[in-house]
């Protein structure tokens, strides 16, 4: 499961403090922060703090009330910190929370890595007539109709099993909460539970001392209550996996011309999960989802509402025979920027399959594709095949789609941690070979949250150049960097494309758009 905590234990040595002093639930990507170490003061001497192996100093403010050390600007991901001091021993592990990314966008994308893209993928190689062994030949006729029964039942339920119309309202009444400890700023006379660990900080605040022995203002103890429990991300996950299918299947029907009765059916049922949905306002209080269900809690075992939703979410993930081989998934936050690399790889990889389906071309090879006993999977390689080769018998046209490394101008960085970027060859007979690029970059400038980084800029732009033959200057018709900002154009037939995961429809209708208007 991926759990980034919402704040740290008030009972914790160890609490972090941002650039204006305020305290914060964990550090953020790339950005410093403050430890502030609770130990007496006589054993400043004695502290020592590990960050892993690696030794953090210990610094102490002027007056030598509090001590303190400096968090390292860091990539997302979990670490280990460790206090000694004397008899006091203290361990946590750190979550540095991603910086361009919302909980939204980690959980979509996560959610399309695991389910949506591998599924769909799988789908529209079987539309240019790849043979997969997904699907039993039998029951291909009826695939639309047994995904509709399948959604139907889990939405609006059956006779013997409640379905998501009725289990949210239930959940909606009792639902599950905790109480969180958070820190307030109050008067001293309107204090509850005053923070005593807290009280050099107080006193450090400007213009805080009345007098010599009295302070105006002091940290006082509260809760709140939170729906950030497990089983409440699990019944968000498991909303946004079946919105997630619902919405493919609405496409499905339109690209197939299914029975106008049917669409219809399917649009009611959307239309009634969708208000279930905002009826259910718990749902917009839980921030989180989660990567997969790895522990049975006394509440989904105990609440029946709870434990229809369990059960439903591992139906829903056993319905999947075409998985993602990626070991990056099993640490998602440790590894985010690969996995966001490799998710824009998919996302063009669909695109090109369902832009080839829509135009009539059939499937030659699908290297990235493999069928087994029990069904497929996907393996992305860079070993000098093309992922996928695809031919228009009608007007002779072969589409390959090429892996490549881009160019990296820091000669250190790990090749074989840098994912590979994507190029779409199209040869039409008596015309001049078309190249398409697709390169994606994970973070985005500071200073503008907008646009890329202009060393990221560079490097794709000296790598679309080392493409290019001699004497063949046009051989490459277009290139897009994609990445979690804004679109903007480049340079001529170079743009930075928009490529948020929480908005995964918007950049699929992106690039078909571009691909469409090199294959038509």
């Amino acid at each position: 499961m991926v759990s980034i905590p919402m704040v740290s234990s008030l009972s914790s040595r160890l609490n972090f403090y941002d650039e204006s002093g305020t305290r914060i639930a964990c550090p953020i990507e790339g950005r410093q922060c403050q430890i502030f170490i609770d130990v007496p003061q006589e054993l400043f001497s004695e502290i020592a703090l590990l960050s892993g192996t690696v030794s953090l100093p210990v610094l102490t403010d002027s007056a030598g009330m509090y001590a303190y050390s400096i968090w390292p600007a860091s990539p997302p991901g979990y670490y280990a910190l460790s206090l000694f001091c004397g008899d006091i021993r203290e361990n946590q592990t750190v979550a540095v929370i991603p910086e361009f990314f919302s909980e939204t966008d980690f959980t979509a994308m996560i959610n399309d890595l695991t389910v949506m893209l591998p599924n769909s993928i799988a789908m529209n190689l079987q539309y240019c007539g790849a043979q997969l062994g997904i699907v039993p030949s039998e029951q291909q006729r009826s695939s639309i109709e047994e995904e509709w029964f399948r959604l139907q039942s889990a939405i609006r339920g059956t006779q013997d099993k409640l379905g998501l119309l009725q289990v949210l309202p239930l959940i909606e009444r009792e639902c599950n909460q905790i109480l969180l400890p958070q820190l307030e700023v109050r008067p001293t006379d309107k204090m509850r539970r005053p923070e005593m660990s807290r009280l050099p900080q107080a006193i450090s605040m400007p213009g805080n001392m009345v007098e010599l022995d009295k302070l105006y203002q002091m940290f006082d103890t509260t809760f709140k209550e939170s729906f950030e429990t497990y089983e409440n991300q699990l019944v968000k996950t498991y909303v946004q996996a079946l919105r997630s299918q619902l919405s493919r299947l609405q496409d499905k029907v339109r690209r197939e011309a299914a029975p106008p009765a049917m669409a219809n059916e399917i649009e009611m049922l959307s239309s009634e999960f969708r208000l279930a949905c905002m009826r259910a306002t718990f749902l917009s209080k839980v921030k989180r989802s989660i990567g997969s269900a790895d522990r049975v809690t006394m509440v989904l075992l105990k609440n029946p509402a709870y434990r229809t939703v369990f059960e439903g979410y591992l139906a829903l993930n056993q319905q999947s025979s075409i998985t993602l081989e990626e070991q990056a998934l099993t640490a998602p936050l440790n590894k985010l920027p690969f996995l966001y690399q490799r998710w824009v790889n998919l996302r063009v990889f669909n695109a090109l399959l369902q832009t080839c389906a829509e135009l009539g071309f059939q499937c030659v090879s699908h290297h990235w594709v493999k069928s087994y006993r029990k069904g497929a999977f996907i393996h992305v390689t860079n070993d000098g095949q093309a992922a996928v080769q695809l031919v228009n018998q009608t007007t002779g046209t072969v589409v390959n789609l090429i892996p490549w490394r881009p160019i990296h101008k820091n000669e250190n960085s790990a090749q074989i941690e840098a994912p590979i970027a994507l190029a779409v060859a199209i040869e039409a007979p008596g015309k001049p070979l078309i190249i398409l690029v697709f390169d994606s970059k994970y973070k985005v400038a500071l200073k503008s949250s907008v646009e890329p980084l202009k060393e990221d800029v560079d490097e794709f732009l000296l790598s679309v150049e080392s493409l290019k033959q001699p004497g063949n200057e046009q051989q490459i018709q277009y290139a897009a960097l994609l990445y979690p900002g804004q679109n903007m154009q480049i340079a001529p037939g170079v743009e930075a494309l928009s490529a948020h995961p929480a908005y995964g429809d918007a950049v699929h209708n992106a690039i078909c758009t571009v691909l469409k208007r090199f294959l038509s």
